[in-house]
């Protein structure tokens, strides 16, 4: 409410200002490198043992035969084609550099509450935070805020209805506008203050959040899956 009730720069304003709360405190606490065996362990809990569920879904694994599916008119390669993106070898060299510390774990728009005080100044609690991620790097918080801007997770959620037919999913998807300037600002952000290569991380960690959801999405919400898928 507040990103769409305010101008874009305020929005902007208050996600810094969240980032920049949790990078001068909660970031600071309990910091070490990443290991290979603690990485081994969320690539193979999240990661590869979603991905074994999720391609036996049965709204899901009827999609598997097709090279290309087409989402709203726009032709995209299917999953099988990322699949070697998202193999242990590959992602032990993605998340290798990554540090970590005390996390959020589920630092998504909804769980950021805007706060206005009797003097008009603007602030912010968040709620709901999330433990149990095994791998926990800030680059997971990251990667959940990407996942609400970036990936538009609340306009999927409030998304009721989508029609198979073959390989073609259609469904009414309204990020909105607010929502990919954010993306921009955040991503130049991500760039100047943590590299590319942690910034690669992020967004690899963005995929993780998708996968680590569908399994959930397929159990509760059937056809609707697939409007994250």
């Amino acid at each position: 409410e507040f990103i769409h009730s305010m101008p874009i720069r305020q929005g902007w304003e208050m996600i810094q200002k969240v980032l920049k709360t949790l990078e001068r405190s909660i970031y600071k606490i309990n910091v070490r490198p990443a290991d290979p065996e603690t990485i081994q362990k969320y690539i193979e809990m999240k990661v590869a043992a979603n991905l074994a569920s999720l391609k036996k879904a049965k709204a899901i694994k009827s999609l598997q035969q097709y090279e290309h599916i087409i989402i709203n008119g726009v032709r995209y390669r299917n999953l099988p084609f990322y699949e070697k993106y998202l193999s242990s070898a590959y992602l032990q060299k993605v998340f290798g550099e990554d540090v970590y510390a005390t996390i959020h774990g589920d630092l998504t728009i909804e769980n950021i509450i805007c706060i206005r005080d009797e003097c008009g100044k603007d602030g912010f609690y968040i709620i709901d935070p999330n433990t149990g991620n095994i791998h926990d790097s800030p680059n997971l918080d990251y990667g959940k805020l990407l996942q609400s801007i970036h990936g538009g997770y609340e306009f999927l959620m409030s998304t009721k209805e989508v029609s198979v037919c073959g390989n073609k999913i259609n469904f009414p998807f309204t990020r909105s506008s607010a929502y990919a300037e954010l993306h921009q600002l955040l991503k130049d952000y991500l760039m100047s203050n943590l590299g590319a290569k942690q910034t690669k991380s992020i967004y690899f960690h963005e995929i993780v959040h998708w996968i680590r959801l569908l399994p959930y999405k397929v159990a509760k919400d059937g056809k609707r899956a697939l409007l994250f898928y």
